[in-house]
């Protein structure tokens, strides 16, 4: 019994000893032994984290189960941190790690050599292939025009909700300069495939959540549990799943591969391997990193963007003032017989300031991706511990009144100066995070919105049906996304 008595306290000694922060981390605490400060579920996460602001200041210690945090809220500290080479590695969580087997590859979740070479393999292709150019233009209106065609018959003048052809529509265009490929808007592998991807978001920040901030449960719970109640063989099934569809897209380019006439990312991706010590075949390693990139550009670059469209139909149902404004804008630049294009960008400034709105208020991303150090680093007088999670609540910045005059209002001119000129570099705006790991594929998101957009608001008035009152809530326990609640508009034909 006296043993036990001792082993007993030498635990809670123990448990007590690790939840204790370090004097010279930023001001905060690990909270309780082993739960840590997890945050409540039933409030959203940029309120819990702005309560803690307010008692601890703009940059302050946490600890989530077993990862000690650091959380930045000011855009400046954000702007530094992002940008410290040695804060550029990304957190050891079960979700994070699983689609790529939980192995170093691919981009988003990658770090070191790895993430450096994809990272410069890519803006170096992505690059050549158009991004952010005109080039790409004609990709984009042409998928645009399908996707106002079929809502055209398939929505108009009936409460309808915005379904998966606009998911397909923006995937085509990331598809084509990967594969070389396209999808119809009601196919069943891109329906299928954006379900997928909805699901797993759902899970990573529902029941799986516990596995992220708890990693030994991934060792020590039963598998039934861990598959059954907690949803992880969804994850493993969806993630199959999607890696065969990419396996037999790699099989098809390496059958009919021309080096003198590389089509897409695919290709240049093959040829690139090829110039290593197995020419003739990828080494599994390298056939991981085909599908953890594949990945990454297939979900970056499409959820994304299209949750953005949702939440752009969303502000124009419920403000049609501003609605009203910007057809009248198209009306007067664009002519009725064919799409907007990028050459009236510059006489639709007020069009692009709505947009660049849409992202301040809906702040998609609400506490960006998640950073770790890769060493010990001293930041604005804090030593902050080697694998410690460093949290930007970009959501903040979105509402800070330092730097934006209504920050709870949909409020397009934010973003147009004196002379209604478009100022879409400003401080405290961060959608496509900052720094080092800042979003390869932003200028190719901006110019989707832009033509989507216009694109959908030059074809259609957009209403809420007959006595609803559209919300502009979102679910709080989505920690890692804000996407709109499920809604339905009712579309009028303009043209």
């Amino acid at each position: 019994m006296f043993l036990e008595i001792i082993l007993f306290l030498a635990l809670l000694a123990l448990l007590t000893i690790s939840s204790r922060k370090p004097t010279r981390m930023p001001q905060g605490t690990f909270g309780w032994p082993i739960l840590g400060e997890l945050p409540p579920r039933s409030i959203h996460i940029t309120k819990h984290l702005k309560n803690l602001k307010q008692k601890r200041g703009p940059i302050f210690t946490t600890k989530w189960g077993s990862h000690r945090m650091v959380v930045v809220t000011d855009y400046h500290l954000i702007k530094k941190a992002f940008n410290h080479p040695d804060i550029q590695g990304r957190p050891a969580f079960f979700t994070f790690e699983l689609f790529s087997h939980f192995k170093n590859a691919g981009l988003v979740s990658s770090h070191g050599s790895v993430w450096t070479e994809n990272r410069l393999f890519m803006l170096r292709h992505l690059r050549d292939l158009g991004m952010g150019k005109t080039a790409l233009e004609d990709s984009i209106q042409q998928e645009a025009e399908m996707l106002v065609d079929h809502l055209d018959k398939t929505c108009v003048g009936k409460p309808a909700v915005m379904d998966h052809s606009i998911n397909c529509a923006v995937v085509n265009v990331i598809w084509q300069m990967l594969a070389s490929k396209r999808y119809g808007l009601n196919d069943e592998v891109m329906v299928r495939c954006s379900t997928r991807f909805e699901e797993e978001l759902a899970i990573c920040q529902g029941p799986m959540f516990l596995v992220n901030v708890f990693p030994w449960l991934a060792k020590l719970l039963p598998s039934i549990i861990l598959n059954k109640v907690l949803q992880a063989e969804i994850l493993y099934r969806n993630r199959d799943e999607i890696h065969l569809m990419f396996q037999q897209v790699i099989d098809d380019h390496m059958a009919t591969l021309d080096p003198n006439n590389p089509r897409d990312v695919i290709d240049q991706l093959l040829l690139e391997r090829a110039h290593r010590d197995a020419p003739d075949y990828l080494t599994p390693e390298d056939e991981l990193d085909f599908k953890s990139l594949m990945g990454d550009m297939f979900f970056a670059g499409s959820e994304t963007t299209t949750t953005t469209l949702r939440w752009m139909i969303l502000y124009m149902a419920i403000n049609t003032e501003i609605q009203a404004k910007v057809h009248k804008c198209l009306d007067e630049v664009v002519p009725k017989d064919r799409l907007p294009s990028l050459n009236e960008r510059n006489q639709l400034q007020y069009v692009d300031a709505v947009l660049l709105e849409v992202m301040r208020v809906s702040s998609l991303a609400p506490i960006s991706l998640l950073h770790a150090t890769t060493e010990g680093v001293t930041f604005e007088g804090y030593d902050i511990p080697k694998g410690t999670v460093v949290l930007a609540c970009a959501e903040m910045c979105h509402r800070d009144p330092a730097y934006w005059k209504h920050p709870d209002k949909f409020y397009p001119e934010h973003f147009l100066d004196d002379e209604g000129k478009l100022d879409g570099k400003k401080e405290g705006f961060l959608p496509f995070s900052i720094g080092r790991r800042q979003c390869l594929g932003e200028s190719l998101a901006r110019m989707e919105l832009y033509l989507f957009s216009t694109a959908i608001l030059q074809r259609f008035t957009i209403e809420p049906p007959e006595g609803v009152t559209l919300s502009t809530e979102t679910d709080p326990s989505q920690i890692v996304t804000n996407v709109p609640l499920p809604y339905k508009v009712i579309l009028k034909r303009r043209i």
